[in-house]
């Protein structure tokens, strides 16, 4: 698919393009914009369902894309993900802006992400959020990567 307004190449997902940031659908129609869901059909559902493996620290579990399985801990003040290589988590696609999202741990040791005026949005649970408190298996979607968040056991 190419850009409206720049011709740039993009994601057939994208709801606004990542060069010029135009939005990839007509404003001015009454239809409302679908979001495909992507299947969650590369990890075998007992290697997300069984929770966080370490030490008793938030986890996230990569369950769509290249890097499907992959755990990540959340277990620094602030976690941030994009595309751009400095990244703590890093997701690369043209689908994720650079600067993406934040996951922050709260005074009280709860984690909650932050979405940074991303242009593809983040979902947690099938909706888009601006910033919510995560929770155990909450599914949360940057770009065309979904994670499934667990919080640490005691």
């Amino acid at each position: 698919m190419n850009c409206r307004r720049c011709g740039e190449i993009l994601n057939a997902n994208a709801n606004f393009c990542w060069s010029c940031g135009a939005p990839q659908h007509d404003a001015s129609s009454s239809e409302t914009i679908a979001m495909p869901v992507v299947r969650a059909s590369e990890v075998p559902i007992s290697n997300v369902a069984r929770g966080p493996v370490g030490e008793h620290v938030d986890e996230l579990v990569v369950i769509t894309g290249s890097a499907a399985g992959t755990r990540i801990e959340v277990n620094k003040e602030v976690t941030t993900a994009g595309r751009d290589e400095r990244s703590d988590l890093l997701l690369d696609d043209v689908s994720v802006s650079r600067h993406h999202a934040i996951f922050t741990r709260t005074a009280s040791g709860r984690v909650t992400l932050r979405d940074l005026n991303s242009l593809n949005g983040t979902y947690v649970n099938g909706a888009r959020v601006e910033e919510t408190t995560l929770h155990s298996a909450d599914e949360v979607q940057i770009g065309k990567f979904k994670l499934v968040f667990w919080e640490a056991t005691t």
